[in-house]
Order: structure tokens, then sequence, then C-alpha cells
């Protein structure tokens, strides 16, 4: 089963060797198991619209192990390895789970920085709350979820995002990364905190 070996993995590899192991070059459980077949045209057009080779994109979170590795919320200590639309089966009232998709692209990040600067006019009026986008900036990601409304390429991102909300029924989340160095690190981090759930 892939939960036991991702644990027993998770005991025994060096966290960059399991990140690169498990969440960029392992097959993706949504597109094995629930849309079988669609992974290179789902990943090809977002490809397209960000103007990005399709490396680039990479389906990552429970869409991806067929599993969740994120902390429990009342115990951030705590993670429970939930399946894929562990909610949904538990009660039909419940959302599906999202896919997470992450594009690791230098050039992209850039411009994007770059037009996020120039279009909310940031030098002249920066905003109070800075917690949401910059936050995730300094981490080398552009959570798309932050970007203003009428932004060009939120309305890009949003038609990609409805077309699959149609079409899967569930969210598409994406976030741009600098580069897989930022990508990585950020996952090893957690990889670290489930070492330490793991062995206690």
């Amino acid at each position: 089963m892939l939960l036991d070996d991702f644990k027993t993995h998770c005991l025994s590899l060096k966290p960059d060797v399991l990140v690169q192991k498990y969440l960029i070059e392992s097959e993706t459980f949504f597109f094995n198991e629930v849309k079988k077949g669609e992974e290179f045209e789902f990943k090809k057009e977002i490809a397209s619209i960000l103007d990005v080779h399709v490396r680039d994109i990479v389906v990552v979170g429970s869409a991806k192990l067929g599993f969740s590795l994120k902390p429990a919320k009342d115990a951030p200590g705590l993670y429970l390895f939930r399946e894929f639309d562990f909610a949904f089966k538990n009660s039909p009232e419940n959302e599906k789970s999202d896919i997470d998709v992450a594009i690791v692209s230098s050039p992209l990040f850039d411009k994007e920085i770059k037009n996020l600067y120039d279009y909310t006019g940031y030098y002249k009026n920066p905003p109070r709350e800075r917690n949401s986008l910059a936050q995730y900036v300094l981490k080398g990601r552009l959570a798309t979820r932050y970007f203003p409304n009428d932004f060009p390429l939120t309305q890009e991102i949003l038609n990609v995002q409805e077309k699959y909300q149609r079409n899967y029924g569930r969210t598409v989340n994406l976030e741009i990364y600098k580069s897989w160095y930022f990508f990585e690190t950020y996952h090893q981090e957690n990889i670290k905190n489930i070492y330490i759930n793991l062995i206690r």
C-alpha cells in the first residue's frame, strides 16, 4: 500500500529524496484512479495558458498521493493521512478534495511579480495588509488565490479553474514557485514534521 510505503520511507529516506520520489516523480492518484488518462491534457492546457513547459506543472497534495500530508487543524503536530475525498465519502454534503497544482517556473514567477508590482501600484500605495500574498512571496511562491480579482492573469487562471470545476466537480488551486529549490524546501519542511510525528 502506498501510504505504508510512504511512512516507511519517511523514516528511512532523506527529505529531499522523499519529496523527489513521491511528490515529483510518482504517478498521480487522481489521474490514475478518478480521471484516468487525462493528466497530460490537464497539464498541457495549464502550461499553454501560462506559457510554460508541461514539465513545469506538478500535481501535489492528496490528488497526487491519494492521501493528505496536512496536519490536523486542531492538532498541528498530528498527521492523520486522510484519504483523497475523505470528507466527501463520509458525508456527500461536504466538498470533494481539491486538486492542488504547482507551477515551477522562474520566468513566470519574475514576470508576474513585476506585473503585480506595476498593476497594484505597490510602490505608490503599499497595502496595509501584507500578510496574504507577501508571506508566500518570501517563500518563493505566488498564491494565485490572493491575486487582485481584476489582475489579467487572474482571469486566465479562473477560466481554467472554472472549466475543471465543471468537469471534475472540485476546486483547482494553482501556485507559482520561483524554482525547484523553493518547491522542494517547502515540502521537505513538512516531511521533517511528519518524521517527528511518526517516531513519537
